[in-house]
């Protein structure tokens, strides 16, 4: 019988997290399996606040809200949600007519799409200062219908000077307007206003993070990782040193996901894996000495920057990568020490418990031969999508 997991969510930003857990167990590569999720998240956020691994293109910060308003315009009922989705179901036809294709939510579900633009950007458009208000979709909608029954009841001044601000709806009353034809023909363009909008809210509302800096100071090429950036010898110290504890963890770590799937190789005795996952962690040895990545680590300061982002860091998992650090630090050679098995076998038995591969026969029996593999980038392929979005229209205008 195969396994499967459900969820109780209480609002639009629950559900998103738990989409991109599942998107994350779609991807063998990006399985946290010791458990050290938390702790991508936490620098993700730092760098890159509000990108998800769900984002495709920028210009959704801009149809999101553009929709919502005009479902908010064209219902007289409280729940404006399903002309919402509609909405966005005929926004997938416009982006195809309008020649796109990749990074179009919905371009194969169409009518049977699940997961809207709508959820998906929700949690950006309020990091990025485009949401004002800390309401789910469904309570931004009934607070623009009750907004509109209540004008309709309000006697309007003939003086403009008299008249009340209206309260907002929670969305940014600054936004672009939308371009004419938006659900006929659409593309992923960003016209010069909507860049300078996004451009000015994002590095406004993300202020000390590397996507603001990056809005402001882009560089000669989007390199594969963040820390590779040539310009990033200008960013603010503070700003530097987060981009480089970024980098150390991201080389430290992946030894010991490298050894956790040695294990499980030798443990279903498939040699050629064994040989593979051996040579792996022999360039990982090369790289950790090359890239310097232990070398005057100030590890406290790192600790302080993640729990700056997540407090809520479990005391075993920070016992843990301690542990997998010390243990490095002190011998390299991984792939045949007994601790680092132990420290590794030890962590995912705290994690799954019983249904840990390394003590479990059936577990392992599924594996794949190969899980967890994906080097951690915390959501800087996204950002440079973003950023690339702008640095374009910049170039276009």
């Amino acid at each position: 019988m195969p396994s499967s997991f459900g969820w109780l969510d209480a609002d639009t930003e629950q559900r998103r997290q738990m989409l991109e857990v599942v998107d994350l167990f779609s991807d063998d590569g990006t399985v946290d399996e010791l458990g050290t999720g938390a702790i991508r998240d936490a620098l993700s956020h730092a760098l890159f606040p509000g990108t998800s691994v769900l984002h495709t293109r920028l210009r959704y910060a801009l149809f999101v809200p553009w929709l919502l308003q005009d479902a908010g315009a064209r219902s007289s009922s409280p729940d404006t949600g399903a002309a919402l989705r509609q909405l966005e179901i005929r926004l997938i036809g416009s982006l195809l007519a309008g020649g796109e294709k990749p990074g179009v939510i919905g371009n194969r579900a169409r009518q049977a799409l699940k997961r809207m633009p709508s959820s998906v950007y929700w949690s950006a458009l309020g990091a990025w200062g485009i949401r004002q208000r800390d309401v789910t979709i469904e309570g931004y909608l009934r607070r623009r219908h009750d907004l509109a029954r209540l004008a309709a009841r309000t006697a309007v001044s003939d003086d403009p000077e008299t008249r009340e601000t209206p309260p907002s709806s929670g969305l940014d009353p600054h936004l672009p307007p939308p371009p004419e034809g938006l659900l006929t023909r659409a593309t992923f363009d960003l016209t010069a206003e909507e860049e300078e909008y996004l451009s000015d809210t994002i590095a406004r509302a993300t202020a000390g993070s590397l996507l603001a800096w990056l809005v402001h100071h882009p560089p000669a090429q989007l390199t594969a990782y963040a820390w590779e950036l040539s310009t990033l010898g200008d960013a603010p110290a503070q700003l530097a040193e987060t981009v480089d504890h970024a980098r150390r963890f991201h080389t430290v770590i992946h030894g010991a996901v490298l050894v956790y799937n040695l294990l499980l190789a030798r443990q279903r005795h498939m040699d050629e894996p064994v040989a593979e996952f051996e040579a792996d962690l022999a360039e990982w040895r090369s790289e950790l000495q090359s890239s310097n990545a232990l070398d005057g680590w100030d590890r406290a300061a790192w600790w302080t920057t993640v729990t700056r982002s997540n407090a809520r860091i479990r005391p075993l998992t920070r016992t843990f990568v301690d542990q997998w650090i010390d243990l490095v630090a002190s011998d390299p050679e991984v792939a045949t020490s007994a601790k680092a098995a132990g420290l590794v076998t030890t962590r995912e038995r705290q994690i799954k418990g019983g249904r840990a591969r390394l003590v479990n026969q059936s577990a392992l029996d599924s594996w794949s031969g190969a899980s967890g593999l994906g080097r951690l980038d915390f959501n800087w392929s996204v950002a440079r999508g973003h950023l690339g979005d702008l640095y374009a229209a910049r170039g276009a205008a």
